[in-house]
């Protein structure tokens, strides 16, 4: 049987120690790959994009566009 793809995942948030945190926690998670990481919501809607993630982690609250801004504009 052969493994499933990896989820491909890509993260958004403005606090560096709580994006650091997703992504240690993110590769200690089997399955799931880490794509990239944005630090703001206009840099999270280009990547998003770009890399086509499977899933994105978004933080609510981010200068310029927050995450329910990032959400509906993808």
């Amino acid at each position: 049987m052969t493994d499933a793809p990896a989820l491909r995942i890509l993260i958004a948030d403005d606090e560096p120690l709580a994006a650091e945190r997703l992504q240690v926690l993110l590769a200690r998670t089997k399955g799931a790959t880490l794509v990239g990481t944005a630090s703001d919501g206009e840099s999270a809607v280009s990547m998003a994009e770009a890399l086509s993630p499977d899933l994105l982690l978004l933080d609510i609250a981010m200068p310029g566009l927050d995450g329910i801004d990032v959400a509906r504009s993808l």
